[in-house]
């Protein structure tokens, strides 16, 4: 069963359901009511026969004897109503004419006037309902009762009009229900076809529904945003596959020509040969280096570790011990207590980054300086520094100054800590050194501002 009628199937129930229950609450009220008003008019119309008979004080006792020869057809002034007189052996003295009630047992327990007068709804015998209150005489018991016929047929109306009413309700909130299914399920079948349509083509440009704010809406809305982010990261994983492998044949294109010059010359000198090797050592060098870069981005990038506080000082530091304890060169970290809310591993692989950049342009033996104040890490060195016209490009994938295109590198280092950096709020800057040399670095949002 479709979405569209379960919601219409369950607001019919629920409309029939509460109608239903509205009608049988009102019913059962409508009736207590009228036998609580037909009970008044018997005890009423009992005082008014008992007062005209001589018996309604029990002043007279007397007076009861010619009880059984004044009913009338409908005694005077309670022509609505019927009387029976009942003597002590149950026989039926007098009554009204045309109306025959039958004597129950708990009729004749009320004689010897002992019994309190009660009320009970019985059938005569010719089907018509009464209610009756029978009460003690001197000379038996009088029952004084009430057609019910008209009170019937009042109720009898009540049920079928509750009845038609929850059927016309339950139908009004059946049709209801269906615009509103249909006006719902409309935009998530829209929904299921671009997806069905995503799963079957695997392209990602396809249009979700978006209009409204309730539930469908946001649905549509955050479905949309997740294909927008899939397809910008399938546009960076297809852009970083097309410049990995532009990257990639440079160093495959030299290493085919050494092997081809080794194959074609295998008498050639020694001192040939080795700078051959050397060149295929290095060459061989960079494609490991560049093929650990792209790991690196693609795991990077579908990390599932969850950011936490970190002190950035501790980060700082525990990457500048590996780089010593590589490279034996001197780092001078200078460092606040900032704090700063990232996943740890990706924060120290783009500082081990901006340390290895620093290393590779600085040949010289002066200290790599680090500073580290409100969030932001700056990494200096003293090498030849970075022309005006690469500044703004330092951070793009692959992309190496003329100046540093025969220096080892893939050219991704810079661009994981772009990445890294904004994928946590953050930014990245490159600048000159005074005096000579790079400043890079990163800057995050600072969870402790008073370091």
């Amino acid at each position: 069963m479709s979405l569209r009628w379960k919601l219409t199937l369950a607001l019919a129930v629920i409309a029939a359901l509460g109608t239903g229950l509205v009608g049988a609450l009102s019913y059962q009220s409508t009736q207590s009511r009228l036998m609580t008003e037909i009970d008044r008019s018997l005890v009423n119309a009992t005082d008014r026969f008992l007062d005209r008979r001589g018996g309604g004080r029990g002043d007279r006792p007397g007076s009861f004897d010619n009880l059984r020869l004044s009913i009338p057809e409908r005694p005077l002034g309670i022509e609505q109503f019927v009387v029976q007189l009942i003597d002590p052996s149950g026989d039926v003295l007098a009554s009204t004419e045309g109306v025959t009630i039958p004597v129950t047992p708990r009729v004749m327990s009320l004689m010897g006037g002992d019994g309190e007068p009660w009320s009970s709804t019985e059938r005569a015998d010719d089907d018509a309902t009464y209610r009756l209150r029978s009460f003690a005489t001197p000379i038996g018991v009088v029952r004084v009762g009430r057609d019910l016929t008209e009170t019937d047929n009042v109720l009898a109306d009540l049920r079928t009009r509750a009845v038609l009413l929850s059927t016309l309700v339950a139908a009004v909130a059946a049709v209801i229900g269906w615009l509103i299914a249909l006006r719902v399920t409309s935009r998530l079948r829209r929904l299921s076809i671009a997806a069905e349509n995503v799963a079957t083509t695997g392209r990602l440009n396809v249009d979700a529904p978006v209009t409204g704010r309730d539930e469908a809406g946001r649905l549509g809305r955050s479905f949309s945003e997740m294909l927008a982010a899939l397809s910008r990261s399938k546009e960076q994983q297809q852009r970083l596959v097309e410049d990995a492998g532009h990257e990639l044949r440079t160093p495959l294109t030299s290493l085919r020509t050494n092997l081809d010059v080794l194959k074609r010359h295998p008498t050639m000198d020694d001192e040939t040969r080795s700078q051959i090797l050397a060149d295929i050592d290095r060459d061989t060098a960079e494609l490991s280096n560049l093929v650990e870069e792209v790991v690196a981005v693609a795991a990077d990038r579908h990390t599932t570790e969850l950011p936490e506080p970190v002190r950035l000082s501790e980060a700082v530091e525990r990457v500048v011990h590996k780089a010593r304890r590589r490279t034996s060169r001197d780092i001078v970290v200078v460092a606040d207590d900032s704090i700063v809310m990232v996943r740890p591993a990706l924060l120290e692989r783009a500082i081990s980054n901006l340390i290895d950049n620093a290393l590779k342009f600085d040949v010289s033996d002066s200290p790599i300086d680090v500073a580290v104040r409100r969030g932001e890490i700056a990494v200096s060195d003293r090498g030849p520094g970075i022309p005006e016209a690469d500044l703004a490009n330092v951070f793009e994938r692959f992309h190496r100054s003329v100046t540093a295109r025969t220096m080892p590198g893939s050219g991704l280092g810079l661009s994981i800590v772009s990445e890294v950096a904004t994928s946590h709020g953050g930014t990245v800057f490159a600048r000159n050194r005074a005096g000579g040399g790079a400043e890079v670095g990163l800057v995050l949002p600072c969870e402790d501002r008073n370091a």
